[in-house]
């Protein structure tokens, strides 16, 4: 009783529920603690790879449009002739390049410049990528640091014949505040822009996160272009992760610096918390149990006592609703169909074995009468041609040969009769010649000359099977055989056997007038049709199945498979 408890459902909810809740909870929150850290760095880690390449890519896009707008004036330049008016330039390109304009030539010699080109023009930096621009007929870009200290993005294009045009722009100026919702909440992070020497000359620093001077030229793969992920050592009780990635153009790398151990205590923090969530789940739990035990498990067992009514043929004991969910009131439905099927299943049944018996009657009467009228007669017939042939051999001995000979005609006839009588009781030729042969015989003797042609068709390696599964099949072929003589009206009928590895095929199809099948296989022998009734019943005797294809004007084709050990 105990153990039947147990197994019970409620005892089942208890047992996989709340105790695997309470069990998974207690090793989380002690597995959790050591291995949280782990996971969020590898967490934050992920994200920073993405978000410095995002943001490296991003950066790049926009200095290289700011290129593009030099390469622009530069052609606006040359088309101007000699008299360049850098300061309409300058004023047109106020916003790409709000640090001046300034034409240098090929040597790298100043040439004229725009009013805030002053602080820069004239600086090593400025002449050697003014050189490079007007050589190589290409843009350039350098770095340099004004007189004031700020950093300042040197972009030079040509000018052919006339050395090379040159803005400037504050690196502050290029925008790195779209990356501020992955830099802002809970994120301590920030993002820095290192030249190609490895030092700082932008950055978006919304927490204040300390940075050790000089760690960020450290990097690795820096100087090389290359992307990586480093930890920093632990500094003013931060912990940093480093994402970086380069900026094409200039040759700039994209650091994400992200204090670790402050995203990490935060989620600790919730993960200690763990155990006392725990009561709080338990008592859901509970909630949750008492939810199924009236909702579920009462409905569930009255809705198994009524299924049991109906094993006992109670099949109105489910009509009605039993409270619950909804799923157990479409449970409940679903047995009520059934039930419907079974009640209309049996009335079937009825119908077929009530058919069945009246048939086998009427088959012993019409054996009866055939005996009597027939057979009996028939040998009474014999017997006094056999008493006149004996009373003439003496005095006429011609005239007794003539009716012995008469005598043996009528002997051949009645032996042809007998024959097909009992050819409808036993195929002999089944016994005799075997399967495919008795189908031959089966097929030739029910075609129609000019009426009805039938045309048997065997396909696969043929092979003698059981005697009763071969007269199962046998009876299911003359069936439907039968039936497309009687109801069909058709003209051509098609016998196909197909021998398989597991099972063998019959297929029976005609060119009739067909008809509309039942929904249901109950509901055959309640339309009357009694042949295809039996025919699926010795299907599923031997473990097969049956099925009707049809249709008004259509034809019929009935398929059996029936499996072969």
């Amino acid at each position: 009783m105990n153990l039947r408890r147990l197994r019970g459902l409620r005892a089942q909810l208890l047992l996989w529920t709340i105790l695997p809740l309470a069990v998974a909870l207690i090793v989380l929150s002690v597995a959790g603690v050591a291995r949280h850290r782990q996971a969020m760095t590898a967490l934050v880690a992920d994200r920073d790879r993405g978000l410095a390449l995002a943001e490296a890519t991003r950066l790049g896009d926009e200095i290289d449009q700011r290129v593009q707008v030099l390469v622009r004036l530069a052609g606006s330049a040359s088309a101007a002739g000699e008299d360049v008016a850098l300061d309409d330039l300058a004023v047109s390109a106020a916003e790409p390049f709000a640090a001046g304009l300034a034409q240098l030539d090929d040597q790298g010699n100043l040439l004229a410049g725009s009013a805030f080109a002053a602080g820069w023009s004239s600086t090593d930096a400025a002449r050697s990528v003014a050189a490079l621009a007007a050589t190589t007929g290409q843009p350039h870009l350098a770095e340099v640091t004004a007189s004031g200290g700020t950093s300042l993005l040197l972009v030079a294009a040509p000018l052919p014949g006339r050395g090379a045009l040159v803005g400037a722009l504050p690196t502050e100026s290029l925008q790195l505040a779209e990356s501020d919702p992955m830099l802002g909440g809970e994120a301590h992070a920030a993002m820095f822009v290192l030249d190609r020497e490895g030092r700082p000359i932008h950055h978006h620093n919304p927490h204040d996160l300390v940075v050790p001077a000089g760690a960020l030229a450290g990097l690795p793969g820096v100087t090389a272009g290359d992307t990586g992920l480093v930890s920093l050592p632990r500094t003013g009780g931060q912990d940093l992760l480093v994402a970086y990635a380069p900026v094409d153009p200039p040759g700039w790398t994209l650091a994400v610096v992200e204090d670790v151990h402050a995203v990490g205590a935060f989620g600790l923090s919730a993960v200690e918390a763990l155990p006392l969530l725990l009561l709080f789940v338990a008592l859901l739990a509970l909630l949750a149990i008492s939810f199924g035990v009236a909702n579920v498990v009462r409905p569930l067992q009255e809705l198994d006592r009524r299924a049991a009514r109906v094993a006992w043929g109670d099949f109105d004991a489910v009509n009605t609703p039993v409270g619950g969910v909804q799923e157990i009131d479409d449970l409940r439905l679903t047995l009520v169909q059934m039930a419907d099927r079974l009640r209309s299943y049996q009335t079937g049944m009825r119908d077929y074995l009530s058919a069945v018996t009246q048939a086998q009657e009427e088959e012993r009467s019409r054996l009866a009468h055939e005996l009597h009228d027939d057979t009996v007669q028939a040998l009474i017939a014999l017997k006094q041609r056999a008493q006149m042939a004996h009373k003439t051999l003496a005095s006429d001995p011609d005239r007794a040969a003539r009716r012995l000979t008469e005598l043996e005609d009528l002997i051949d006839q009645e032996l042809a009769a007998l024959r097909r009588l009992i050819g409808d009781l036993r195929p002999i030729y089944l016994e005799d010649l075997g399967f495919v042969p008795a189908l031959d015989m089966l097929a030739r003797a029910t075609a129609v000359p000019g009426r009805l042609d039938v045309y048997l068709d065997v396909q696969g390696e043929t092979v003698r099977l059981a005697p009763d599964l071969e007269l199962a099949a046998f009876r299911i072929v003359q069936q439907a055989l039968s039936n497309v003589v009687a109801h069909a009206a058709a003209h051509h009928a098609w016998v196909e056997v197909r021998f398989e590895a597991d099972g063998l095929t019959l297929r029976v199809r005609d060119d009739g007038q067909g008809f509309t099948p039942p929904e249901q296989p109950a509901d055959l022998a309640r339309q009357g049709h009694f042949g295809l009734m039996g025919m699926r019943e010795r299907a599923i005797l031997y473990g097969g199945q049956l099925t009707l294809e049809t249709a008004p004007g259509r034809g019929t084709v009935v398929t059996a498979w029936l499996p072969v050990s």
